[in-house]
């Protein structure tokens, strides 16, 4: 089960609809547990979402002004690798040191990672993959395609 939830004056609660009936599902599944029974559990503190998003903005951005990086796919791994964002592994075809990109999932990063690597990445995409590209006029883009997701 996997489910956003928020502290209120009641308890937990999901933060939609389907978050809540997997929260309430949970809830009863505890109600009806035997002792002794394990359970494995993860939790963590979601990232700012409108932020997240603005990435993804950026990674359309990039793709919409890029012909070789022209999916937010091929962008998300270009800007990683631009922005330092990845460990080094030795190819065993080749003995060859290669960049690994690294997760960006919730899980992979709390919000203060984040902002560094979001701050990398804006920097990266000016330098490395978009060099003729203002940085207002980067981030004008990036309001124009949040405002379009709206």
């Amino acid at each position: 089960m996997k489910a956003m939830l928020i502290k209120s004056a009641e308890g937990l609660r999901g933060t939609t609809p389907d978050d809540q009936d997997a929260w309430a599902r949970f809830t009863r599944k505890l109600e009806v547990m035997k002792p002794g029974t394990c359970l494995r559990m993860e939790w963590s503190r979601p990232r700012n979402g409108p932020q997240h998003r603005r990435l993804f903005a950026l990674l359309q951005v990039v793709a919409e002004n890029s012909q070789i990086y022209d999916t937010r796919e091929r962008a998300l791994v270009a800007v990683k690798l631009a922005a330092g964002y990845c460990d080094d592994a030795i190819d065993p075809r080749t003995g060859k040191t290669v960049p690994i990109v690294q997760s960006i999932r919730y899980e992979a990063m709390d919000q203060q990672t984040f902002e560094r690597f979001y701050a990398a990445a804006l920097d990266a995409v000016l330098q490395v993959i978009l060099p003729g590209m203002a940085r207002a006029t980067l981030q004008r883009l990036i309001a124009m395609v949040e405002e379009g997701w709206a």
